[in-house]
């Protein structure tokens, strides 16, 4: 009777650490989904506020515009090609203009 019960206890002990892993398994599969979550509603946002955006002005840079939502003019680069260069102050992007 006597191994029965240990085996009955032994059973039940990893059974239940099984059961503790699985809910930990769980636990971090809901951290992940509501990180996820909060990425998928970042990233909403963040198209309407590209869409709720103005144009930008022909000498404005279009990623400051869009991406930050601030004016920033572009600034003429020096080039030796027959394409003019320009480059916003503020994020450094770049274009180039035929």
């Amino acid at each position: 009777m006597a191994d029965n019960d240990l085996y009955r206890r032994q059973l039940i002990e990893r059974l239940e650490r099984e059961k503790r892993a699985a809910q930990d398994e769980i636990a971090r599969a809901q951290a992940d989904e509501a990180r996820a979550r909060a990425r998928v509603a970042e990233k909403d946002a963040a198209i309407a506020s590209v869409l709720a955006a103005r144009e930008p002005q022909a000498d404005e840079c279009k990623r400051c515009r869009f991406e930050f939502g601030r004016t920033s003019v572009l600034r003429p680069m020096p080039s030796k090609s027959k394409v003019a260069r320009f480059q916003c102050s503020l994020c450094g992007d770049e274009e180039e203009r035929a």
